[in-house]
């Protein structure tokens, strides 16, 4: 991603955020969500830049790989589901969309991007 799109993305972030003065779960939801998909998406980049440097993959490699970041989620989600009070699940979820909308709001205002 470029520096634009994660700007676009923190600007995003901080407007779920402030979702917290509607409802402090809510907002710590979405905080939650937006930290794990930064992650999630951090990971993946550093795992597509070894393989494509590598410039060949044995059958199975990513499987580990994508079973942690399933694992993220999940684990994310759960924590929801155990600290209500905390954390609402819904704006967790939407949270975790935050790189795909990004992209996606990237993508659209700029066209091809670059």
């Amino acid at each position: 991603m470029t520096k634009r799109t994660w700007t676009m993305a923190m600007i995003l972030a901080a407007v779920g955020a402030c979702s917290a003065f509607i409802s402090l779960p809510v907002g710590l939801g979405f905080l939650l969500g937006s930290a794990a998909a930064a992650l999630n998406y951090k990971r993946n980049e550093r795992y597509w830049s070894g393989i494509l440097s590598q410039g060949s993959a044995a059958a199975g490699t990513g499987m580990p790989h994508f079973m942690i970041n399933w694992m993220i989620m999940v684990a994310v989600l759960l924590i929801c589901v155990k600290l209500p009070n905390y954390f609402n699940i819904f704006s967790c979820a939407a949270g975790l969309f935050l790189i795909k909308i990004t992209v996606t709001v990237d993508t659209l205002i700029n066209g091809k991007g670059e």
